[in-house]
Formats: C-alpha cells, sequence, structure tokens
C-alpha cells in the first residue's frame, strides 16, 4: 500500500519516525507532519497565508516533509501535492495522548484522519495515553493494520485508541462507541502579566465518570484497545420536525 502518514503533534514526534519506519518494511509511506506541534487544533485549515514546506530525511525509502499549516493541512496538502501516485491509506497520530470522548472534536490527529474520509480515501486515527511506550503502541497497531480488511471494516475513519499497557498485559480489541461525556465545567485562572495586562489560562480539567459501560473511554480504562468508527457528517437525523413555518415578505 502507499500510506501517507500525518499527525498533530508535530515533525519531531518520535513515535511519527517509529511508526513511519515500521510501516515502510512493507510498505510506500509519505509523511507529512506540522513543523511544530498543533494539539487540540481541530479540524482548521489554511485559507488567506501560503504552506511552507520543509523536506526533512528519515530514510531512503520515506518521502518526509514538515508543513506551516493544521493537521487537516498535512492531509490535504499531502494527498494533493506531496505524494506521487495514488494513496491508498491515511495514517494520523500516533497521538501522545488518548482520543476519546467529545474530546473528539477538538483532536487534530482524528480531523486529519476526517479530512481524508472527506477526500475518498480511507483513514485511522491512532492515539495511546501520555507516557505509553511508543514501541509496544507501533506494535500493537501493525497487528491491527494487518487484520483490517480496509474495505469491509472502515468505511470513513476508524479511531483507534491503544492503552498504555505491554502486550502481554493487553485484554483485546473492542469495537466501542464514542462516550457523550459532558464536561460540567469550563474553568480559566485569571492572571495578570508583569506588565499589567490581564489573561486567563485554561486549567486542565478531570475526566468525568465515565456513564456507557461499552464506550471507548471504559475500554481504553478497562486494558482494550478500542475501535470506533467515525464519519464526517453531522446532522442529527432525529432533530427533524414536522413543524412548518410561515414567512411573509415585503410590507405588512
Amino acid at each position: 500500500m502507499h500510506i501517507l502518514l500525518v499527525n498533530d503533534d508535530g515533525i519531531h514526534s518520535q513515535g511519527l519516525k517509529r511508526l513511519a519506519l515500521s510501516l515502510a518494511e512493507k510498505h510506500e509511506v509519505t509523511v507529512v507532519a506540522p513543523d511544530g506541534e498543533r494539539s487540540a487544533i481541530g479540524h482548521g485549515i489554511t485559507l488567506r497565508r501560503p504552506l511552507f514546506v520543509q523536506e526533512a530525511f528519515w530514510s531512503e525509502q520515506i518521502k518526509t516533509y514538515a508543513i506551516s499549516g493544521t493537521p487537516a493541512d498535512c492531509t490535504g496538502l499531502g494527498l494533493d501535492a506531496l505524494t506521487e501516485g495514488p494513496v491508498d491509506l491515511v495514517i494520523s497520530g500516533p497521538n501522545d495522548g488518548p482520543n476519546t470522548g467529545t474530546d473528539l472534536l477538538y483532536s487534530g490527529t482524528v480531523s486529519a484522519a476526517l479530512e481524508a474520509a472527506m477526500l475518498g480515501k480511507k483513514a485511522l486515527a491512532l492515539s495511546a495515553p501520555h507516557g505509553a511506550d511508543t514501541r509496544a503502541v507501533v506494535e500493537i497497531f501493525l497487528q491491527i493494520l494487518d487484520q483490517l480488511d480496509l474495505e469491509q471494516d472502515v468505511r470513513h475513519a476508524l479511531n483507534i485508541n491503544i492503552p498504555a499497557l505491554p502486550g502481554e498485559k493487553l485484554k483485546g480489541v473492542r469495537w466501542a462507541p464514542q462516550e457523550l461525556v459532558q464536561w460540567t465545567e469550563e474553568k480559566y485562572e485569571r492572571r495578570m502579566t508583569p506588565d499589567g495586562r490581564l489573561s486567563y489560562w485554561p486549567v486542565l480539567r478531570e475526566m468525568p465518570p465515565v456513564q456507557n459501560e461499552a464506550s471507548d473511554i471504559d475500554c481504553l480504562t478497562e486494558g482494550y484497545v478500542s475501535l470506533t468508527p467515525l464519519t464526517f457528517c453531522i446532522t442529527d437525523s432525529s432533530g427533524f420536525r414536522e413543524k412548518e413555518f410561515q414567512i411573509s415578505f415585503g410590507g405588512r
């Protein structure tokens, strides 16, 4: 396969490099990553300024580029201009930190995968908790990749979260829905800068209790790899009503 590998942690991510080198043993790999960290940037894209590209060298087998844009830009520019020949699969990650629950709305990792799906490519988003051993994460992911039937198992994008556990302690792999957790509060700490300017710093939030015992968060907590199918359509199909509206035009 020809794989486009992107991320949101940036070109200097050791997990990205390890995954790229491992994938290159069996596949053609092109890496397009941000030139710095772009975590929690969501599905932002660059519209009113140029994207600067710098080529990097990891191995003779891998074409590697750092760009000045967002994770979704990495996917778009990678597919349109930086890959030679058709791309069979886009992989986003591995992310340093899980991407579960409603955090998917903020995730640059997931957004880069959804951008690929929007452009007609199968995509995988890969994440693991902070401090996870990247060697173990990559090894487990490659086993999952080998067993995936991309045509049957991935309609648009598949979100994969791997626990921070050695392989022998992993309980297995489960298909799991996204946990619809509701953050109870947003906390911002008020501060004054030395020159007298007012600022607010976001305070890290604690994870709310899991409500769905079969969710992606629950699976990850219990030691299972979670697989969550995703799509880019955000229409609420249950929100349609038979209600009719009367609109008048002109004077009354």
